[in-house]
């Protein structure tokens, strides 16, 4: 898993009350320049590995250190849909790439 986005990872995982890092987890959020950034979440780990990634894409309307923000769908990447399903992590860095090119 490459990790080319790593400077725009945000930790808000303390504050984090959906239960994501239980199955051993991984929950990513980042926050790229243009105010857009996601939330990546795995799914549990089988056989010692990460099998699925779930996003959101996310609009930040705070600025740091409070970091609040919405999802989205109201934008090219996600195009209505709420929630964007990837097969591996290669697929969220594609992913994030279109994120962080959105005009602010």
């Amino acid at each position: 898993m490459t990790e080319q986005f790593a400077r725009y990872e945000i930790d808000l995982n303390a504050k984090c009350v959906c239960g994501c890092m239980e199955g051993d987890r991984v929950h990513k959020i980042y926050r790229f320049p243009n105010d857009y950034g996601a939330s990546v979440v795995s799914g549990r780990k089988e056989n010692g590995r990460v099998g699925h990634y779930r996003m959101f894409v996310l609009h930040f309307e705070s600025p740091a250190p409070e970091h609040c923000w919405e999802i989205t769908s109201d934008n090219p990447v996600s195009a209505g849909s709420g929630t964007l399903e990837c097969g591996d992590w290669d697929q969220v860095e594609a992913v994030l790439q279109r994120i962080f090119s959105l005009p602010g």
